[in-house]
């Protein structure tokens, strides 16, 4: 199973300026992948003006997640101090001034490319994810991360996304992924951001998971792009599915779920995910996405908002910081989640500030119940009752033990005789299935990443 991010990688330095006819191919491709979109608003101009990779350019219009997210109410809150992210990703571009200093570890390298740590980022997708969650002021630019002072980690489990043919190739496997979660549990990542998805149930995967959030990390991830997924249905994906992860799909500038977002039982927050401003490698900022939005984004968004309440909460755990942002999620009906946007659009100042408590409305009577598997039914008991009769206890009791031992023998003799004539077959069935569940886990996925 490979591992794809939902997104595409940034443009190399000229790109703009190739001629329409290129321009109109790799529109074409955008069915394919979703790629991080080099654009400070919807037009050619601009384009040709900001997102290239190495060269400077500064956003200084306000970004509208700014205003659609309340931040100038939540930044008197706090600002994600002390708390670390991990960006589970192609790693991050410290070269980036927003992204330097204090604002990256060095983390680790599982691409196994040879880069010395996290900190490098030849497709760009988590440096974009990185200062969504952590960007540092700048000054003459207007981005900010949502949890300014927080610290990433960054975890590079691939180098790039390969689009050129009909399925995006070059993403991390199941094992890279789930390696790349352990470690960022172990380094102790209160937060971990995947901004990845897969309709496959990696039990590699899940263990992963639950290691993490065993070690007390929120995990959040990514609840599937249509265009760059293996299946445009919607319907489940993994990790975002499991009990404990928060799976986060995007919404759009009006602040309806996107259709290029999956929907599925696996979303439980909206966040945006289009026209979004963020950090450009070795260079400063860009506006990505600003015609379709993209999870990979919004998984980003709520991972800012996630550490801004483990800020505010260093007593509760993971699944205390998940139920605030469910429970604060804006949405119609106060008691009621759907499909498509979970439980409402992010709000990090009701993350925060809400009180946890039994008269709570929305996810605490019903959290998890649509992901958990169905408990098996409980073995029958025979019930034995006294006998009214006092002098038929010790006969019955006789008679009982009598019938007992001739069945049990007869059943030894029958599971023998069976055993042995079946052992072979037994060996056989067991081989075969221990192959097929290994090729199962292995086998290629190539819709599989949510980085956009």
């Amino acid at each position: 199973m490979t591992m794809l991010p939902y997104g595409r990688p940034l443009p190399r330095r000229g790109w703009f300026r190739r001629t329409a006819a290129a321009l109109a191919a790799v529109a074409a491709l955008s069915a394919l992948t979703i790629l991080p979109s080099a654009m400070t608003t919807p037009t050619a101009s601009a384009a040709e003006s900001s997102c290239e990779i190495g060269k400077t350019n500064y956003i200084t219009d306000t970004p509208w997640t700014e205003s659609a997210l309340g931040m100038s109410a939540v930044r008197a809150l706090g600002d994600g101090s002390g708390v670390t992210v991990a960006v589970v990703d192609s790693g991050v571009d410290t070269n980036n001034p927003h992204l330097g200093g204090d604002a990256v570890l060095p983390g680790v390298n599982l691409a196994g490319d040879g880069a010395p740590d996290g900190r490098t980022d030849n497709y760009g997708h988590g440096t974009v994810i990185a200062g969504i969650i952590a960007a540092r002021q700048v000054n003459g630019s207007s981005l900010v991360g949502i949890a300014p002072k927080a610290t990433i980690l960054p975890v590079r489990v691939y180098d790039r996304i390969d689009n050129s043919q009909s399925h995006s190739s070059g993403g991390p496997s199941a094992q890279t992924l789930a390696d790349g979660i352990r470690y960022a549990a172990d380094q102790g990542a209160q937060i971990i951001n995947i901004s990845q998805s897969t309709v496959t149930a990696s039990a590699t995967l899940q263990f992963a998971v639950q290691y993490a959030q065993d070690k007390g990390s929120l995990v959040v991830a990514s609840a599937g792009n249509r265009a760059t997924s293996s299946s445009t249905q919607d319907g489940v994906r993994y990790p975002a599915s499991w009990p404990g992860v928060l799976g986060v799909a995007a919404a759009d500038t009006s602040f309806h779920t996107s259709a290029d977002s999956i929907n599925g039982p696996q979303v439980d927050i909206l966040a945006p995910g289009m026209s979004v401003t963020s950090t450009i490698p070795k260079g400063v900022d860009c506006v990505f996405s600003p015609d379709a939005a993209s999870s990979s984004y919004a998984t980003a968004y709520a991972s800012g908002a996630a550490a801004l309440v483990a800020q505010a909460h260093p007593d509760e755990g993971a699944s205390e910081w998940m139920e605030r942002i469910e429970a604060a999620g804006n949405r119609p009906d106060p008691d009621a989640r759907d499909d498509q946007r979970g439980w409402g659009m992010l709000n990090p100042y009701g993350a925060i500030t809400i009180t946890l408590a039994n008269g709570l409305r929305g996810p605490r009577d019903s959290q998890y119940t649509t992901y958990e598997t169905p408990p098996t039914s409980d073995t029958h008991r025979i019930r034995v009752t006294p006998s009214p009769d006092p002098d038929r206890p010790t006969m019955i009791l006789t008679g009982i033990v009598g019938v007992l031992a001739v069945v049990v023998t007869i059943g030894l003799v029958a599971v023998r005789v069976a055993r042995d004539g079946k052992r072979d077959d037994d060996a056989r069935s067991d081989a075969a299935r221990l192959d097929a569940a290994q090729s199962a886990e292995s086998s290629s996925d190539s819709g599989i990443l949510d980085a956009a």
